[in-house]
Formats: structure tokens, C-alpha cells, sequence
């Protein structure tokens, strides 16, 4: 993906953008993560934890590509997406309403694999003994 507005933003509010997406994305997997993914350091851009080896690539996978559906969000939601699609005569491939229409396909696709990494890595870590069956 590419995003030409990201690089005329300063090193210092790129920083910020992509740990926000990455905050959400925590607080989003945290919750069925093993480990505390969602406190760190600000300053040192550090988690507080200890990942082994063996997790850290599928931990972080997810948390990219929850980063992924955070990015799509603005572009989803953008109101003149929706304008331009009300306004729309025609409905052809250059369309503002084809461009929403794959926005909207590749947002949902990202969001859906998003889920379904979380729903893999709750089936391989979960603990069944807290269960009253």
C-alpha cells in the first residue's frame, strides 16, 4: 500500500499515525492475546513483555494486519465517498462509486482476515480449563 500523503507528514507525525493504528490494532487483539500487548513504552516504542521467538512472528502478523483495517477506516467512512456515490449518473469502472465499491471490498476482506488471524491464534492458545462444561 501506498499513502503520498503520509510522506509529506514530518518523521515525528508518521510516527505517531502508524503507532495509533498499531494501538488499536493492540486493544483490538488484546483481548484474546496471551501476552499484555497493549501496554508499552512510549518513548522507547517497546512492549513491557517477553515474546518467544516461536510466537513473536504470528503475533506481530496479526497486529500488522490490524494495522491494515485501521488504515482503511478513514477511507471507508469518508463522507465524500458517499457524496460522490449519491451523485453518481453512471455507474462505470472510473466511477467515484467503483472506487468506493473496492474501497469497501478490500476494507472488508482486511477486516475479515484480521478476525479470522484472531480466531486462529484464540483456537492455538486458548485455554479450555476455565471452561464449565
Amino acid at each position: 500500500m501506498k499513502e503520498y500523503d503520509f510522506l509529506q507528514l514530518s518523521p515525528e507525525d508518521r510516527t505517531n499515525v502508524v503507532d495509533g493504528y498499531m494501538r488499536r490494532a493492540c486493544a483490538r487483539f488484546g483481548k484474546i492475546c496471551k501476552y499484555d500487548i497493549t501496554n508499552g513504552n512510549d518513548t522507547t516504542r517497546t512492549f513491557d513483555i517477553d515474546i518467544p521467538d516461536d510466537e513473536i512472528d504470528d503475533i506481530a502478523d496479526i497486529v500488522s494486519e490490524g494495522m491494515v483495517v485501521q488504515w482503511f477506516k478513514p477511507y471507508f467512512y469518508k463522507q465524500e465517498n458517499y457524496e460522490n456515490i449519491m451523485n453518481t449518473v453512471d455507474y462505470s469502472s472510473y466511477s467515484p462509486a467503483e472506487l468506493l465499491h473496492r474501497i469497501t471490498s478490500a476494507y472488508k476482506m482486511s477486516k475479515k482476515d484480521f478476525a479470522n488471524l484472531m480466531k486462529d491464534y484464540s483456537y492455538d492458545n486458548g485455554d479450555l480449563s476455565d471452561l464449565h462444561l
